[in-house]
């Protein structure tokens, strides 16, 4: 079971703990009426979402034997500014930096981290869409 708490600690500031007692802080934008001393709670699932699929699809390529040297994971959501508010898609960019990696290997990581592993993805994907693009450096 995933588990969650926050704590009121001024404004819109919260102190926030998982399962295991690790910490975040949350906090509003200056422009939103808070001081930015934290995540905003609607970017942190888009970050959440990058963490995920990156997970996924290092384990995946590294399974394949590709010589990944850096990758990175670059996700952003166009925010819905109307109630019911939401995310009007999300856009994931991978960049695998490597010696010969496999474009299909590393389109089929990417596949198998966003329909199949990734919880988030899967939950965030009923609500909105979710695209993807792939850059490969060869090094």
């Amino acid at each position: 079971m995933f588990v969650g708490k926050v704590k009121w600690i001024k404004g819109f500031e919260f102190d926030g703990w998982d399962g295991s007692g690790r910490d975040i802080k949350f906090d509003a934008s200056v422009k939103g009426g808070g001081e930015g001393k934290g995540y905003r709670p609607a970017e942190l699932p888009i970050v959440a979402l990058a963490a995920c699929t990156g997970m996924n699809v290092i384990e995946i390529l590294l399974k394949m034997r590709q010589e990944v040297l850096d990758f990175e994971v670059n996700a952003e959501a166009k925010p819905i500014n109307a109630a019911p508010s939401g995310y009007d898609g999300i856009h994931i960019e991978y960049v695998i930096t490597g010696k010969s990696i496999d474009r299909g290997k590393a389109e089929k990581a990417v596949r198998l981290a966003e329909e199949k592993y990734c919880t988030l993805g899967n939950v965030l994907s009923k609500a909105t869409t979710i695209t993807h693009e792939i850059k490969i450096i060869s090094e």
